[in-house]
């Protein structure tokens, strides 16, 4: 029996093995180079852009001998600090970071602890002095440093130090923004944060994330289709993380199928559920006029220019946002249902109205693309009764049960029977004409309201 082929793409880890690793070539040049020359780097960038990777990448030797800087006196050490508890002390770190400095040089410099009852801070102070007598340097890749920077129990003093350090060892840290902006207040004055050389971590480029895409399921022997590539550009963008989920979900739909035809929409539904709360912790980081910005290119559909490539260009994304503030990618108004109602038994100008355009109203259709404008008015007219119809109150209608009475002013005036509105009110026995305008307007926003339900339902906020 042949064996499933491993899924390649990776879950929220940090990427480790070089081979899947792309891109971010230019990058990783001026890392090296800068770490070469003793320089310290401070890496800032959204969450699962690919920091962690970057860093690993760094500590990778195969990757650095794909790169011209002589790194071979340098020893990079990780520092994995995405759980270090807000608990935790600057004694706590040292003690992690001493830790692994032994472990990372233990094959190429000799270290002595002279005394374990010593400060922490003075044992890290021993151990770069000795990793430089010896002809080496020390870079610190420090991941996740947002969770020492933002810590109180790190004062000015563990700041200061670190600072007096920086001629012995290159400092990498990555962040979600800027040390000096996420720190807290109590060391913003630090000079410490005025030593680093700042990179943002953007999307991949066009080049790499087809690298992504591409060439692990064909080591894989699962090779996707150009169609399936752009498919996948669609809805993950740029970002590399959204990639990855995008991949592994249409790798195990593949390998499924085993060559049948497969149900995009069964992808994109699994990996959608999968980032939504990714994206919401991304939502939560952003300021009000991001979000404003995001909120309007979320009802733009293609390739145009986006403010936060990384995640806007992203179809799920854009959903996302949608699905969070009820926004239709058709944007229909209370004016234009009303101006539809008066047109309800018309089905030829139901079916010319801009209402033919709901994904709910299409999915009623037996020939979408070859529909006339009478079955596409049927089916208009099929969407606006059933969203009618969630109006009705409990029990039988009659004209003055209580639940009833915005069902019956659309009943009476467009669905049943066309009264004018005086006649209405009597019927209805309301106190007045004006009373009966204010509860009509009600009685079409609740109906627009459902609407706008049945098309999220049926789709209406997904790109195709």
């Amino acid at each position: 029996m042949k064996s499933r082929p491993l899924n390649p793409y990776y879950n929220m880890m940090a990427v480790r093995p070089a081979e899947m690793f792309f891109g971010r070539e230019d990058l990783l040049q001026q890392l090296f180079s800068l770490v070469a020359h003793q320089q310290s780097v401070s890496l800032v960038g959204p969450r699962h852009i690919g920091k962690s990777s970057i860093l690993c990448s760094m500590d990778s030797p195969t990757v650095q001998q794909l790169f011209e800087e002589d790194l071979s006196h340098h020893i990079f050490v990780w520092l994995d600090l995405r759980e270090f508890p807000s608990r935790k002390t600057a004694d706590d770190f040292f003690e992690k970071v001493n830790k692994q400095i032994i472990e990372h040089c233990a094959d190429k410099v000799d270290l002595l602890v002279e005394d374990e009852e010593e400060e922490r801070a003075e044992i890290f102070r021993s151990l770069l002095d000795q990793v430089n007598e010896q002809g080496y340097h020390l870079v610190l890749l420090m991941d996740a440093f947002d969770n020492v920077a933002r810590n109180p129990h790190f004062d000015l003093e563990f700041f200061s130090f670190l600072r007096s350090q920086a001629t012995k060892v290159s400092y990498v840290t990555a962040s979600v923004a800027p040390l000096a902006q996420i720190c807290h207040r109590a060391v913003e004055e630090s000079p410490f944060f005025n030593i680093f050389a700042m990179y943002p971590v953007g999307p991949l480029t066009p080049e790499e994330a087809e690298q992504l895409i591409q060439k692990p399921a064909a080591k894989a022997r699962v090779p996707f289709s150009e169609e399936e590539s752009v498919w996948v550009l669609r809805q993950a963008g740029r970002h590399p993380f959204f990639i990855q989920r995008v991949c592994h979900y249409l790798f195990e739909e593949k390998v499924t199928q085993n060559g049948q035809p497969f149900n995009p929409n069964r992808v994109k539904i699994q990996a959608y559920n999968e980032l939504q709360h990714h994206f919401e912790a991304s939502w939560e980081r952003l300021d009000e006029v991001q979000r404003d910005q995001l909120r309007n290119e979320a009802q733009r559909k293609g390739e145009r220019e986006r403010t936060l490539p990384e995640l806007s260009e992203s179809g799920l994304f854009r959903k996302f946002v949608r699905d969070k503030y009820q926004i239709l990618l058709f944007r229909m108004s209370i004016d234009l249902v009303e101006k539809v109602l008066d047109d309800i038994d018309d089905f030829k100008a139901l079916g010319e109205s801009d209402l033919r355009h709901l994904k709910s109203v299409s999915q009623r259709l037996k020939n979408n693309g070859r529909s006339s404008a009478l079955e596409r008015g049927a089916a208009v007219r099929s969407v606006l009764t059933d969203a009618f119809e969630s109006l009705h109150g409990v029990g039988l209608r009659n004209d003055m049960a209580p639940g009833w009475e915005l069902y019956n002013i659309l009943y009476y005036r467009y669905f049943k029977h066309h009264l004018k509105n005086e006649q209405i009110v009597g019927r209805l026995g309301l106190s007045s004409t004006r009373k009966f305008y204010r509860q009509r307007q009600r009685a079409i926003e609740m109906l627009f309201n459902n609407l706008i339900e049945m098309e999220m339902l049926a789709g209406g906020n997904d790109e195709d």
